[in-house]
C-alpha cells in the first residue's frame, strides 16, 4: 500500500506540472500590438521594447514575416511611446523575415534578437549603444552590414560589412561579404557562425578568435590563423567540413575544445608553433576530423615533439617544413624540382602532399602563375 500511495502522489504532482505548463504556454507576454508588432511597456511607463508574440519566441517563429518595419513613436490607448529596444529573442528563428528596418530611437538590441532570420542586409542606427550576444547568429542570407557613421559605440570601418565595437576593436558580427580590417584585435563569439563563406583573410592584428566564431561555415575552403593570434576558442571552426587546408600561427597558446572538430575535409595542417608542449590544447580539438589521414607539417626540428604529444601524434604522416620562399616540395631549397611539383599537380592532379605550399604567389589558387612566381624567385626578381 505504501508504494501505491507514493505513486499516487507522484502522479498528482505530474498532473499539476502539466496543467501549469499548459497555462504558461497559453499566456501572452506582450502588453500590446500595433501594426503586427508586439511591444512591452518599459518600467519608465513612457517607452517600449519590441518583443516576440506569445509566451516565448517559439510561438513567434511564424508570426513575423516579410519586411518588418518598426516605427517610433507608436500610439496605443491614447498614449505615445518611444521604441527604445529590441528585446531578447524578439525575432529569433523567424526565418520568414526577409528585412528589418529599425528606427533611430533604438538604444538597445537584446540577445538573439534576429538570430536565424532570412535578412539580406542589416543597418545599425546611430542611436544603438548596447548589443546583446549573437544578434545576427545564423543569418545565412546576410550580405551587407552597415553601421551608421554617426554611431559612437560601433562602426563598420572601411565598408567592411561587419559590426565592430569601436573602443575594443572587437568584431561582433560579420557576414559572407565581410572583409576583416587589419586593426581588428578580436573576432567575437558566434561572429560568423553558419555564414556561407568560401574564403576569408584573418589579419595579423587579430589576437583572439572567440568560441564558435566560424562554426558551421560549411563552404570555407581554407583558413590561415596568423602568427599574432594567441587564443582560439572552443568550437571556433566546428563543422567547417569543406576546409582542406589549415595553418595555425606560431604564437597560438590556447586551442579550445572542439575548435576544429568535424572538419572532415581536412587534408593538410600547417602547425607553426615551435613547441606544442607549451600550448593549452584540448585533446578533442580535432575530434571527428579523421586526422589519422591528414598530413601535419611541423616546424623544422620539432617533429619528434609533435609525434608524442596529443592530439598532434594522431596525424599521419607528420612531416616538417622549412620557411624557404618557393620551396614547394619542402626540401629546404627552391629549385626546378618545385616547378615540377606544381606542373605535375596541374597536369596530372590528385597529389595534395604539398598542396599548402603550392600557392606561391598568395592569390589563394594554384595556377601557372605560381610557376612564374618560382621562376622570379630563382632569377632573383622577387
Amino acid at each position: 500500500m505504501k508504494n501505491i500511495k507514493l505513486s499516487s502522489i507522484l502522479i498528482n504532482r505530474l498532473i499539476g506540472l502539466l496543467i501549469a505548463t499548459i497555462y504558461v504556454q497559453g499566456a501572452i507576454a506582450h502588453d500590446f500590438e500595433v501594426d503586427g508588432i508586439c511591444y512591452n511597456i518599459n518600467s519608465d511607463g513612457n517607452t517600449v521594447t519590441v518583443t516576440y508574440y506569445g509566451s516565448s519566441f517559439v510561438e513567434s517563429m511564424f508570426y513575423y514575416s516579410g519586411n518588418v518595419y518598426i516605427s517610433s513613436p507608436v500610439q496605443y490607448g491614447g498614449k505615445s511611446y518611444n521604441v527604445t529596444a529590441i528585446g531578447n529573442d524578439a525575432f529569433q528563428m523567424c526565418n520568414m523575415v526577409t528585412g528589418i528596418s529599425l528606427p533611430s530611437s533604438i538604444v538597445t538590441i537584446g540577445n538573439n534578437a534576429f538570430k536565424g532570420c532570412s535578412i539580406t542586409s542589416f543597418e545599425l542606427p546611430k542611436s544603438v549603444t548596447s548589443l546583446g550576444n549573437d544578434i545576427l547568429n545564423g543569418c545565412k542570407s546576410l550580405e551587407s552590414i552597415i553601421v551608421d557613421n554617426q554611431n559612437t559605440v560601433f562602426d563598420s570601418r572601411f565598408n567592411c560589412n561587419a559590426i565592430i565595437e569601436t573602443s575594443t576593436n572587437k568584431l561582433i558580427a560579420g557576414c559572407k561579404n565581410t572583409t576583416i580590417p587589419n586593426n581588428v584585435t578580436e573576432i567575437g563569439r558566434y561572429a560568423f557562425i553558419g555564414q556561407d563563406i568560401k574564403y576569408i583573410e584573418i589579419p595579423n592584428s587579430v589576437l583572439t578568435i572567440g568560441e564558435n566564431a566560424f562554426s558551421g561555415c560549411q563552404l570555407l575552403d581554407s583558413i590561415c590563423i596568423p602568427d599574432a593570434t594567441t587564443f582560439i576558442g572552443a568550437s571556433a571552426f566546428y563543422y567547417c567540413k569543406a576546409m582542406k587546408k589549415l595553418t595555425i600561427g606560431k604564437s597560438v597558446m590556447n586551442i579550445g575544445q572542439g575548435a576544429f572538430s568535424y572538419c572532415s575535409g581536412l587534408q593538410v595542417v600547417y602547425a607553426r608553433m615551435p613547441d606544442p608542449r607549451e600550448i593549452n590544447c584540448d585533446v578533442n580539438c580535432f575530434a571527428y576530423s579523421s586526422i589519422y589521414n591528414v598530413t601535419l607539417y611541423a616546424p623544422y626540428g620539432s617533429r619528434y615533439i609533435y609525434e608524442v604529444i596529443d592530439p598532434w601524434r594522431s596525424f599521419s604522416p607528420i612531416l616538417q617544413y622549412a620557411d624557404v620562399p618557393g620551396d614547394v616540395n619542402d626540401d629546404g631549397y627552391t629549385t626546378a624540382a618545385d616547378i615540377t611539383e606544381i606542373y605535375d599537380y596541374l597536369i596530372v592532379g590528385g597529389n595534395y602532399t604539398h598542396y599548402y605550399r603550392m600557392d606561391v604567389n598568395g592569390d589563394h589558387s594554384i595556377t601557372a602563375a605560381d610557376i612564374t612566381a618560382i621562376y622570379n624567385i630563382l632569377l632573383g626578381s622577387d
